[in-house]
């Protein structure tokens, strides 16, 4: 029975549209190895087979990360980026606003943007990405002018502080 088994495991087997080149190149390996070819054929594909499966339960993990990697990536620049706040006819923002929010504000197409006086130039300079098309903006006390004009693009007026 076990000798049955055997056979069935060790048969001949014609195999068709074998590249001539690296059976040639086999042969010589095997006769340089003292092995037959049935044993270099075999030794291949257990090869080929711990490789393709290798590779299908190795790129599991693989295409995961990415995937998780990929959202991540999204988390940060949706959290790096800007985000706009915009056509509003009056406006007024104060530190408490900014810090709660977390991320970077462009403001723009507001009739009148008025800054608390709690903002100070370290809560502006990191939560204030942008100030653009705003007919009158009016700034904190503490930040500067050139700070405030540094941020603006197309204000109609800058209020004094």
């Amino acid at each position: 029975m076990v000798e049955d088994v055997e056979r069935e495991a060790r048969k001949d087997i014609t195999i068709r549209g074998v590249d001539s080149i690296l059976y040639n190149r086999a042969a010589e390996i095997a006769r340089r190895t003292g092995k037959t070819m049935g044993e270099i054929i075999n030794e291949s594909l257990r090869l080929f087979i711990d490789v393709t499966e290798g590779i299908k339960e190795g790129m599991q993990p693989l295409t995961e990360g990415f995937r998780e990697a990929g959202r991540r990536l999204d988390f940060a620049i949706s959290s790096v980026s800007p985000t706009i706040i915009s056509d509003l006819s009056e406006l007024e923002v104060n530190k408490a606003d900014l810090e709660q929010f977390g991320r970077r504000v462009i403001f723009q197409n507001i009739d009148k943007l008025v800054f608390s006086e709690d903002v100070d130039p370290e809560t502006f300079e990191k939560y204030v990405a942008l100030i653009r098309n705003c007919d009158v903006v009016k700034p904190p006390r503490g930040v500067s002018k050139l700070l405030m004009l540094s941020r603006c693009r197309g204000i109609g007026k800058l209020l004094q502080s």
